[in-house]
């Protein structure tokens, strides 16, 4: 091909035939079988890699095929060593039971020490003095020495034990009283530490109807009120203990204690000529206001403060109405137990609007 230039021809058809020869002889032309070629080979690759797919999953259910199976087994022997243990224990629990019951049967001694107590009993009777067992000064604390043979001694009332199980109740009295006595020495708080935001010490108690089977009416005595009403209807404890009858006091200061009796007497016909109740064998109602402590003299009691009343009465009565007021502030000291005393009791009136008893702390 000659290089010569021909102004007739557009210059760009040289390079416009050089390119489209070279491009035709590095290139490939389209062709319809090679595109089968490759279509078959691409059809050939999916099915193998779809091939090993399978055979992967086939492997991995057989994998899990083989750990459930393993779960199972494990899970048949943890309930079969359950169920053997279950039984075990059924077997162990039965024999025990059965020993004990076989024990029970033929148990036929006693126990050492309530051996040697039963026989030191049995050889002779074990006697104390009662006041080194006595809790108070109310009829219900008196009782509880009656369950005791009681005998006059030398030194006083004895209260005597001949069985083991006197014997504990004996104790109980003594560790009682003896806890008491701590308590009002100061050495055991039985209070909780008041906080100045809780209310302070006070109660109102209310008189309710008496058990005088057991009173025996006679001048000069006196004679305690064992039962108010302390937590009904407007009566009321707080941070103070209510026990047989008394006000036990929670800590040391001054209290101002204070109680109302109201005395009734009803005259027949034949009593309004001053014979009988209404007349000469009682002339006078007196009304006392006690504490008691474990720690005093004499029994444990002292007088606080007293009112009496003379009665009158004429022909034509046919009652006689006498109410009494105490109240006074008293200084008092940890465990004191405050109480109310009459010298009629009889004649107290039950309505608990018009005898009462309460204190409060200032």
């Amino acid at each position: 091909m000659s290089n010569t230039y021909d102004p007739n021809i557009d210059s760009k058809e040289p390079f416009i035939q050089k390119n489209f020869n070279s491009a035709g002889s590095s290139s490939t032309a389209f062709n319809p079988n090679a595109n089968a070629n490759n279509g078959n080979n691409n059809l050939h690759s999916n099915s193998v890699a779809n091939g090993h797919t399978k055979n992967n999953m086939e492997i991995e259910y057989q994998n899990l095929l083989s750990t459930v199976a393993k779960l199972r087994t494990w899970l048949f022997a943890i309930t079969g060593v359950a169920i053997a243990g279950f039984v075990i224990l059924i077997i162990v629990v039965t024999c025990l039971y059965a020993t004990l019951n076989y024990e029970l049967a033929h148990h036929n001694h006693k126990p050492k020490i309530g051996e040697q107590i039963s026989s030191m009993l049995e050889r002779e009777e074990l006697c104390l003095p009662c006041n080194d067992f006595r809790l108070g000064p109310s009829q219900q604390e008196k009782d509880m020495l009656t369950r005791f043979t009681q005998k006059d001694t030398e030194t006083g009332l004895s209260c005597c034990v001949d069985t083991p199980m006197e014997l504990i109740d004996l104790l109980k009295l003594y560790i009682e009283k003896k806890f008491r006595s701590e308590a009002a020495k100061g050495l055991v708080n039985i209070w909780p530490r008041s906080n100045s935001s809780e209310p302070k010490v006070a109660a109102h108690l209310m008189m309710t109807s008496q058990d005088l089977s057991q009173v025996s009416q006679i001048y000069g005595r006196q004679y305690t009120i064992q039962k108010w009403e302390h937590n009904q209807d407007l009566s009321f404890t707080t941070n103070v203990n209510y026990r047989h009858g008394r006000l036990v006091i929670p800590e040391d200061g001054y209290y101002y204690v204070y109680s109302q009796i109201s005395f009734m007497e009803l005259y027949s016909a034949h009593e309004s000529d001053g014979s009988g109740r209404g007349g000469s064998e009682y002339p006078s109602l007196s009304h006392y206001i006690y504490r008691y402590n474990i720690l005093y003299d004499q029994g444990g009691e002292e007088k606080l403060i007293q009112n009496s009343i003379t009665k009158c009465w004429g022909q034509s009565k046919t009652f006689g109405e006498y109410t009494s007021n105490l109240g006074a502030v008293l200084q008092l000291r940890n465990s004191d137990e405050i109480f109310v005393k009459v010298s009629n009791l009889s004649l107290v009136s039950i309505d608990s609007k018009m005898s009462f008893f309460g204190l409060f702390k200032i």
